[in-house]
């Protein structure tokens, strides 16, 4: 199995891959230059934005 084969299975193409490698090669190649587009972070486990919180409920006025 080649490397397009088990990327294509891993996608869920399962068969469908057959006939069409020209266009899983350019799927393929087309997620590879989005993964290398975005700047990865120095340190691996900070989060690229700040967590969001949900506000706590205001306390009914009586």
């Amino acid at each position: 199995m080649t490397e397009d084969e088990a990327l294509a299975r891993a996608a869920g193409l399962g068969e469908a891959w057959r006939g069409r490698s020209a266009e899983v090669a350019d799927a393929i190649a087309h997620a590879r230059r989005l993964a290398s587009a975005f700047p990865r972070p120095a340190d691996e486990v900070a989060e690229p934005m700040p967590a969001f919180v949900v506000p706590a409920p205001k306390a009914a006025g009586r």
